[in-house]
């Protein structure tokens, strides 16, 4: 669906400039006769309109629609424009005047009938997916290829939240619905350290269960999401809630730059910063940000002593999955990390090295198709652009798109039984 949206975007943004040209120099060259130049000005902005259309709504609109009323609104227009110039002549020319008087009754009843047809085929659709949008309905199912025994409990990474507009998620969650899935969300602070983070998560857990009458559910975290509720499940009494754990890129050996960020800079430095990434992050509704722990929590010493402590059960499924930038053109606003990171700790997508991913059963690193690579935001479709990656025997079968390999990836859950 985003993927629509873009192409609509782009065909929008290309249409705008190069329909505003043409129209501006139609005028230009017909001078005085410029009035000539606005039927074609309105069959080109008919299929500008179409595709804002599509962007906001969401919705591929059929060519026979773009078609029937381009040409319907060159009629309108060029009507408009004999009307115009007939009843400036001095003698008028009746045949000609009845004549178009016919043509205009003919056209608005078929711009009456092709409107009730465009209405009657996308009303429903165009609301749905503006509700959807807002978080008022969930998408229809359209497969049971995704429908696991137990929900999908999607657990986000540091420094954002959950949110039903721009969803860290990206396109996602709904993706997976469409196919089946029943997905929640932790719904924890941006910045709250493990120990809080992971009550939170136990407490979004426990709804889940009530909800839905489940005895379990899988979790797919990203990033330190994945730190999280390992603690959560060794500390706070959860291992028989859990049928599976899949981290994507979550440090779980650390990261040694932090390590030597702490030692050039200094604590006071962080506690510095801290002041104001808390208060920012109250602000936008976090009820225990700790940035200052959290930052220290990433340091390669403490999840060191971290995994000493916080043991795997067996009957729960550990796997994970790394990132990998190939060049700094992979992610422009994460080519900085991406290059002090890769002194450190070697391969790595921008936050997290390929290294310390690895946990439970290590199925491989999620890498771009081409030249590029992926980066952190691009493993859980951040920007929205559905990246393409390498396929390998050790990802999800049909992993073609990051959307994809989410589709597979739970499409094997299900079909281990969970």
């Amino acid at each position: 669906m985003k993927s629509l949206r873009k192409k609509a975007l782009i065909a929008s943004l290309i249409e705008f400039f190069v329909f505003s040209f043409v129209s501006f120099s139609l005028v230009l060259m017909l001078f005085h006769a410029g009035i000539l130049a606005f039927p074609v000005i309105a069959f080109m902005w008919t299929f500008w309109g179409f595709n804002v259309f599509t962007f906001f709504v969401g919705i591929r609109i059929k060519w026979i629609y773009k078609i029937s009323f381009a040409v319907l609104n060159f009629l309108v227009i060029s009507l408009s424009i004999a009307f115009l110039i007939n009843s400036s002549e001095s003698v008028r020319n009746n045949t000609f005047y009845i004549a178009a008087l016919v043509i205009s009754i003919l056209t608005g009843i078929l711009y009456l009938l092709l409107s009730v047809f465009f209405v009657k085929n996308y009303w429903k659709p165009a609301k749905n997916e503006v509700l959807r949008l807002f978080g008022k309905i969930p998408p229809e199912s359209l497969f049971d290829d995704c429908k696991t025994k137990y929900p999908v409990l999607l657990v986000h990474g540091t420094g954002f939240r959950d949110r039903k507009l721009f969803n860290y998620w990206g396109t996602i969650p709904e993706i997976l619905e469409e196919h089946g899935s029943a997905i929640f969300y932790s719904g924890h602070d941006a910045w709250a350290n493990i120990e809080n983070a992971a009550n939170q998560i136990a407490s979004s857990l426990k709804i889940v269960l009530e909800k839905t009458g489940s005895e379990k559910v899988n979790v797919i975290a990203h990033s330190k999401g994945g730190i999280d509720v390992r603690y959560a499940i060794a500390k706070l009494g959860l291992s028989d809630k859990i049928a599976s754990l899949t981290m994507i890129s979550s440090p779980n050996h650390g990261l040694k730059t932090m390590d030597s960020l702490y030692s050039i800079l200094g604590n006071r430095f962080f506690k510095f910063c801290a002041f104001f990434v808390n208060l920012w992050f109250r602000i936008l509704g976090d009820k225990k940000p700790d940035f200052f722990e959290t930052t220290q929590q990433f340091r390669a010493s403490f999840m060191e002593r971290f995994n000493k402590e916080i043991v795997d059960f067996p009957s729960i499924i550990y796997q994970s999955f790394a990132g990998k930038m190939k060049n700094p053109f992979s992610d422009i606003f994460m080519w900085l990390l991406n290059f002090v990171i890769s002194f450190s700790d070697g391969a790595n997508d921008g936050l997290v090295s390929v290294e310390s991913a690895q946990w439970g059963k290590f199925r491989g690193t999620i890498e771009g198709r081409g030249f590029f690579g992926i980066s952190h935001p691009h493993e859980v479709d951040g920007y929205r652009t559905n990246p393409e990656i390498k396929e390998s025997e050790n990802l999800p079968a049909g992993s073609k798109t990051i959307r994809d390999f989410y589709i597979g990836l739970v499409r094997e859950l299900k079909d281990m039984g969970l």
